[in-house]
């Protein structure tokens, strides 16, 4: 799969949070999202069946 960009806004606390998060499990802030919004997504298929 070809990897996409995408934008949103947020505010400065919510950033600083997902910075913090990056920061402690080492990931990039960009793979820190896309790790929450996985497992979310994960969360939705499993609470639909």
């Amino acid at each position: 799969m070809e990897p996409t960009t995408i934008t949103f806004r947020t505010t400065e606390d919510v950033k600083k949070i997902l910075d913090n998060m990056a920061l402690e499990q080492n990931r990039t802030l960009s793979n820190m999202i896309e790790t929450i919004i996985l497992k979310y997504l994960e969360e939705l298929k499993k609470d639909s069946n």
